[in-house]
């Protein structure tokens, strides 16, 4: 399980996170199939998906057990560290 902790606490949908929770080591291949599905029919494409941005942020959504809208709600500091932190889970 790894912690995010923001730099000033995110609000979203009434709620104040001073930081979340990804469970990366979690996540089966499932998840990442259905992961891969979802961002597909929603029109993405990347011949390595690991590193897409978008791609990364709803692995992110999964693991955290969050919306993907909570991702793209942050901050661009706050996103390009999530995101860059699961595309390295993903490629390590």
């Amino acid at each position: 399980m790894t912690k995010h902790k923001f730099s000033a606490p995110i609000h979203f949908e009434g709620q104040e996170y001073p930081e979340i929770e990804l469970d990366l080591d979690g996540l089966t291949g499932q998840d990442l199939s259905n992961v891969k599905r979802r961002w597909a029919a929603a029109g993405h494409f990347s011949p390595l998906p690991s590193t897409d941005m978008d791609f990364c942020a709803e692995v992110a959504a999964t693991a955290a057990k969050l919306p993907v809208e909570f991702f793209h709600a942050l901050p661009a500091r706050e996103f390009n560290k999530i995101t860059q932190a699961v595309s390295n889970f993903l490629n390590a």
